[in-house]
């Protein structure tokens, strides 16, 4: 990948990023949800995993086998943050937070390359269980509740 072709991908993901919050952060606020709470448990979910990834990391020699571990434990914190949000704004049901977030995980794994197996696939289920624990258990927003 060239200079250009990374420097494009930067600057969609900040237009995209700029769009949400210009559009769809209005839209969720006006029904109710409390974005806040949301985002604070989502930065805590990423930050439990990071201290445990943190500590996992002088224990594993090679370089390459630490690059994947962050990319999962990156990729598993957001896409459990994404499919809470999913079920927050009406569009999955909570049976599917699971199976969103481990389709965001292999999705995101795919682009940067790397091989899903079923070691991969271990490790990115134990990503998500601890990005869950990490978010705590809430009740389904009503806004969520009125969509079914």
């Amino acid at each position: 990948m060239t200079n250009l072709q990374t420097l494009l991908i930067v600057l969609g993901i900040i237009v995209a990023a700029m769009l949400v919050l210009a559009f769809v952060v209005p839209v969720l606020k006006k029904r109710g949800i409390d974005l806040d709470k949301v985002l604070a448990q989502t930065q805590s979910a990423i930050n439990t995993a990071s201290t445990a990834f943190a500590l996992v990391k002088p224990f594993v020699d090679d370089k390459n086998t630490v690059d994947i571990g962050d990319k999962i434990l990156t990729a598993a914190s957001i896409g459990v943050g994404n499919a809470e949000q999913l079920l927050h704004i009406g569009k999955i049901p909570a049976d599917k937070r699971h199976s969103e977030a481990m389709k965001y995980v292999q999705n995101t794994l795919g682009l940067a390359g790397v091989e899903w197996t079923p070691d991969v696939e271990a490790l990115a289920e134990g990503a998500i269980q601890a990005s869950v624990n990490a978010l705590g258990h809430n009740t389904i927003s009503s806004v969520a509740a009125n969509a079914k």
